[in-house]
């Protein structure tokens, strides 16, 4: 499960005065502080039956690293984002060659199988960012404190990404609620219920309607 608050900022050079907030600068686990180029395409069918299933599937290069991704049954509220996810990490061969397959030992995966079946994947859409991010621990809670700036690309279009983000690694969920409502208020940030992959599908949405 993952569980993570998301906001959007009105400049990047807010993310900047975050991370050097007092209470962050406290919180701060050492040498955790780090900035990774991210870029991932999320895949569908043809007919995105996936979508329309409720899966999002991505495979997103995090440095040198592939990771593929499954979300799905997901839930967003005054932007606490809440869904299940499942990760794998890929070699370089795999991640060129996008197959649900790579999920056949969840039991996710034979549903995705049966959903699918050989239909070839194709493109939906890409999301290319920075992220600048840290590790916090408060005693009750560890999440990570993380800014995006990028832009989310789908047919011909984009839109950009300016957000902050905490996600819950373990411990207190309330707690890191708290954190990031104080953060919120303090900075001027406003809660995001609309994630990445639900943009890129506006942007897919906005073609068909021309």
């Amino acid at each position: 499960m993952e569980i993570e608050l998301k906001y959007t900022m009105a400049e990047w050079a807010v993310a900047e005065e975050i991370f050097n907030d007092e209470k962050v600068r406290r919180y701060k686990d050492e040498n955790t502080e780090e900035k990774i180029p991210m870029k991932a395409v999320f895949y569908d069918t043809k007919d995105q039956k996936l979508r329309k299933a409720g899966f999002a599937f991505r495979i997103r290069q995090e440095g040198n690293e592939y990771i593929a991704t499954l979300k799905w049954a997901g839930t967003s509220s005054e932007g606490m984002h809440k869904r299940q996810e499942l990760n794998i990490t890929l070699d370089d061969e795999e991640a060129k060659t996008p197959t649900i397959a790579i999920f056949n030992q969840d039991e996710v995966g034979g549903e995705l199988g049966s959903l699918v079946g050989d239909e070839e994947l194709h493109d939906l859409m890409t999301v290319e960012f920075t992220r600048k991010q840290v590790r916090l621990d408060t005693g009750k809670s560890i999440c990570v404190l993380s800014a995006d700036r990028g832009f989310v690309r789908a047919a011909g279009g984009e839109t950009p990404i300016c957000e902050m983000e905490l996600e819950l690694y373990s411990g207190d969920e309330e707690d890191m609620t708290a954190l990031g409502n104080e953060i919120a208020e303090k900075y001027g940030l406003n809660p995001e219920n609309t994630s990445k992959f639900k943009r890129g599908l506006a942007l897919l949405s906005d073609k068909k309607s021309i």
